[in-house]
């Protein structure tokens, strides 16, 4: 009987090129906490905030101008950057223990004891603070909903001990950008002006909450397995069996959504190819083409698939906001 095979797992190396080659010695752990090395992220925070001055400026009265949207958006996308690394930083400082156990995460500098707790709690306060001071530039009103997400940025990391769903409370999470977005435009998502468009905003809300849920399940589907080793829950966990015909159904959710949104903001036939139909087929092929027992299958359509729709869902909004600018 031949011994039985050893897997060796790989040691720590520094960043041998890109940017965090660049830095002094001391800095990587904390650029690695903020994944400076993988900015990909950034646009998924960034699409709710993108979003949601979209559909303020569709149904803003009178239009916002062109240079006020692409202002505002500017310092928004600052602001999910940093909101991502705020994210990131707490949520390795509470996977700590829990990232050691996965192969792909048991690297990161909380989980290889690079960064002290104590240390890792201040540079999450900093990074924190330095978010909130660039969304007051934009508008202090800003402020009032950045404290509510504040609060799922900190819940979400230990929905994942309890619950299969987190990907459910994570999407609540990003979507909340959306409401901001709304603001720093001047369009109060609580007193919206009419019912519709209120119900549109609500629509979209949950379009986009489900959308996360969609990719984040795909995501998670890369440590599937040492997650059920691990007892770390989620959608890819609980649905491990039986996961495209869910993704499908959610799919098919979201573009539903998309369609009552542009009905009830009275959107033209624009929003409806771009937002509805070419997401819809961006999501079939994604879900259809993944392999999700594969992690750099996953990986490439977490990354590209959510390019894909949330692209078709710009195309849509920004069609619809040319021509009712040019309707001006």
């Amino acid at each position: 009987m031949s011994p039985p095979e050893i897997l060796v797992l790989p040691t720590y190396r520094a960043p041998q090129r890109g940017l965090l080659s660049l830095l002094p010695t001391k800095w990587v752990p904390y650029a690695e906490l903020m994944r400076l090395g993988k900015p990909f992220g950034t646009m998924g925070i960034y699409f709710p905030y993108l979003f949601g001055t979209l559909f303020a400026a569709c149904i803003a009265r009178p239009t916002i101008a062109p240079n006020a949207l692409l202002n505002t958006n500017l310092v928004l996308l600052l602001a999910a950057f940093m909101l991502r690394s705020v994210g990131c930083t707490w949520n390795d400082i509470v996977d700590r223990d829990l990232d050691r156990q996965v192969a792909r995460c048991r690297l990161r500098p909380m989980a290889r004891g690079a960064v002290s707790p104590r240390n890792a709690h201040i540079f999450t306060a900093a990074q924190c603070l330095v978010w909130l001071a660039i969304l007051a530039q934009v508008s202090a009103r800003c402020l009032f909903y950045a404290v509510p997400l504040v609060v799922l940025v900190g819940v979400y990391p230990f929905s994942k001990r309890v619950t299969h769903y987190a990907q459910v409370v994570l999407g609540f999470t990003l979507t909340w950008g959306l409401l901001i977005g709304c603001v720093a435009l001047g369009v109060e998502p609580m007193d919206m002006a009419s019912e519709e468009t209120a119900a549109a905003l609500v629509c979209l809300y949950a379009s986009f909450v489900i959308w996360t849920v969609i990719y984040d399940t795909v995501y998670a589907y890369q440590d599937v397995k040492d997650d059920v080793k691990a007892g770390v829950k989620s959608m890819a966990v609980r649905y491990r069996h039986n996961a495209k015909p869910m993704l499908s159904f959610l799919a098919a959710v979201q573009v539903g959504l998309l369609v009552s949104t542009g009905v009830l903001m009275g959107a033209g036939v624009v929003y409806f190819l771009g937002a509805c139909i070419c997401s819809a087929l961006s999501l079939a092929l994604m879900i259809w083409k993944v392999n999700l027992g594969e992690p750099d299958s996953c990986w490439w359509w977490f990354s590209n698939g959510a390019l894909l729709v949330g692209g078709a869902i710009f195309a849509g909004f920004v069609g619809e906001y040319s021509n009712r600018l040019a309707a001006v």
